[in-house]
């Protein structure tokens, strides 16, 4: 058999045994788990909604406990890196304030650059959080699989990784502030009307990440059913996308003519 196959084996009261037959003459290595079916929380294992019991057990088998545990272990890597980040912009925000009174090109300067650095990767990392702890083969079932605590529904966006993700976001906007709109004598309410949009698509670009992430896991991850939801969720994601793709192509279009 080639590579390495993985087994498991589910005994109940009665012995069990295994045969197990190939037409492969390489050497194979059988990994065996025995679950013990006295255990009181296995039938809330089995009933998990949100959990695959077979995919969990896949998963906690390979080394490191799988995909998921790794990205959450670059994700918790990122985030330490972006507080740091954090921290060193607001060093150098108050430094420039207290020891000098113009403090705008460089307030400017550091919104333009938390928002490359900082807030764009960390929606990615965000929704790398929410795939790897709440997919239905992610830690969260691993860790059913032996501690009850984790066996409760939780929805991946409670109280608090709502709270996370609306502050990530709104970090993410900030950029609305640097933008200024040039008052013409005849500024009437369709330029206001413009001015809107154009600042609604430049919000779809700066939460791109996050909105295209949850559009990916909305219907596997979150088990959103309500049809406002996804247009709330489709209209940033697509007009973002179309800002990234169509402007270049603009621009490109314009320098030709």
């Amino acid at each position: 058999m080639a590579g390495a196959a993985g087994l498991f084996a589910y005994f109940e009261k009665s012995p069990s045994s295994v045969n197990l037959k190939s037409k492969y003459s390489d050497e194979a290595r059988i990994d065996i788990f025995v679950v013990d079916s006295r255990i009181a929380h296995l039938e809330d294992i089995h009933q998990q909604k949100q959990c695959s019991f077979e995919g969990s057990w896949q998963n906690f088998s390979e080394r490191g406990q799988g995909r998921h545990h790794r990205v959450l272990s670059f994700t918790e890597s990122a985030t330490g890196c972006f507080l740091l980040v954090q921290l060193l912009l607001a060093g150098v925000v108050l430094r420039r304030f207290f020891l000098f009174v113009d403090t705008g090109k460089l307030l400017s300067r550091v919104i333009v650059f938390k928002f490359f650095v900082q807030d764009f990767p960390q929606q990615m990392c965000i929704a790398a959080y929410l795939y790897a702890w709440y997919a239905e083969n992610g830690l969260r079932c691993q860790m059913c699989l032996f501690h009850p605590s984790h066996c409760d529904d939780q929805h991946p966006l409670h109280s608090t990784n709502m709270l996370v993700c609306l502050f990530t976001l709104l970090s993410a906007v900030a950029n609305q502030f640097l933008l200024q709109a040039r008052l013409k004598p005849g500024y009437d309410s369709e330029d206001e009307c413009v001015l809107c949009f154009f600042r609604f698509v430049m919000v779809s670009v700066s939460i791109l990440p996050f909105s295209t992430a949850m559009c990916m896991l909305s219907a596997l991850l979150l088990h959103l059913k309500s049809v406002l939801v996804y247009f709330m969720i489709g209209v940033p994601t697509v007009l973002g996308w179309g800002a990234i793709t169509c402007v270049p192509l603009f621009v490109c279009c314009d320098d030709e003519l």
